[in-house]
């Protein structure tokens, strides 16, 4: 059988493929043809026999009648119709004729990409179920559409479902269930609709809907701060800080219970900053319109640094001066300084 040229490098590295036929002796490059509506394409039907009275198009769009020739084409320099149906045919010398079919896709970019939910103004609540539609709008040919759902950076692939059983440009939908999480809120969901033509044909550019902020009504109270609920602290001279800091929607609000003694310092804010004495149980209620969690605080206080009582003598300007007891470690150093003394321990 005649053999089909390989890999003809056109520009923009596009190469076109070709259709033979074993039974009948005609080529077509391309094979088939994916066009925009209102473009213009040309397709070179070939004959690779000589045993032939003639070829031509026989089609409902720009056909040619029978020509004598090795080659005929079928040129449309504007497409102005949605459903072309085309076939290449040949008259051989025996009387018969043979045809391979064309096939030709046009196509209509969509009009808009939307979702729709019935509470688009309202935000979602936490562990309720939500369908969102995604509408792609005049589009051709709509057996052709795909629809991608993307939610934050994970993506789903539906079929755009449609009651249009043509090749002109209609409307379809694509559905999408979500299940609201805590986690939800603050992320977004948006859908795309592109074409799928198959591994032959143009890989064109998705159409996107307006991105949807996603707003869900949750307890959430995931408090972070550094330190975990029911925490034991040790405090020591100086000043503690307590973050009680959660995220919810709607916005937290903040109840301090703490010691009889520090009741006047407390505000309505997750943080509180103490002065000692700080020992306690602190309590901290963060509340909204879904519920409420409680963090506790435990504080004691530190440990003194107490070391031995110990036995010494300090020899100063050659005076003997006894010390039995230094009751904080960090006086040691302190003292021997301001004496500037050798210290023998025993």
């Amino acid at each position: 059988p005649p053999q089909c040229p390989v890999g003809s490098p056109l520009s923009f590295n596009i190469y076109i493929e070709c259709t033979v036929s074993a039974s009948c002796p005609l080529v077509m490059t391309p094979s088939s043809v994916v066009v925009q509506y209102g473009d213009a394409f040309t397709v070179e039907c070939n004959s690779t026999t000589d045993q032939k009275e003639g070829m031509g198009w026989e089609s409902n769009y720009k056909g040619t009648g029978l020509i004598e020739a090795d080659h005929v084409q079928l040129n449309s320099e504007k497409v102005d119709r949605w459903a072309i149906q085309s076939q290449c045919y040949v008259n051989l010398n025996n009387g018969t004729q043979c045809s391979e079919y064309l096939p030709i896709t046009v196509y209509k970019m969509p009009d808009s990409v939307s979702i729709l939910h019935e509470n688009t103004k309202q935000p979602l609540v936490e562990h309720q179920d939500y369908g969102f539609e995604c509408a792609v709008a005049n589009v051709a040919p709509v057996k052709k559409v795909l629809v991608t759902w993307i939610k934050d950076n994970n993506s789903t692939v539906k079929e755009c479902l449609t009651e249009e059983s043509n090749e002109k440009p209609g409307n379809c939908r694509s559905d999408f269930t979500l299940s609201a999480q805590k986690t939800d809120n603050g992320g977004t969901l948006m859908c795309e609709a592109k074409f799928d033509f198959g591994p032959m044909g143009p890989n064109l550019q998705p159409i996107r809907s307006p991105v949807m902020d996603l707003q869900v009504l949750c307890k959430y109270f995931d408090h972070v701060s550094k330190f975990s609920s029911d925490v034991t602290m040790h405090s020591t001279n100086g000043k503690l800080t307590l973050d009680c800091t959660a995220q919810g929607n709607p916005t937290p609000q903040y109840n301090w219970q703490v010691p009889q003694p520090t009741q006047e310092k407390v505000g309505s804010e997750p943080i509180l900053d103490l002065k000692g004495p700080f020992s306690g149980t602190y309590n901290c209620t963060a509340a909204n319109s879904q519920g409420s969690s409680v963090k506790q605080f435990v504080i004691t206080d530190a440990p003194s640094k107490i070391i031995p009582s110990i036995s010494f003598i300090c020899i100063v300007y050659s005076c003997i001066m006894p010390f039995h007891t230094v009751p904080h470690q960090e006086a040691l150093p302190e003292l021997l300084q301001e004496y500037y003394s050798s210290c023998f321990l025993y």
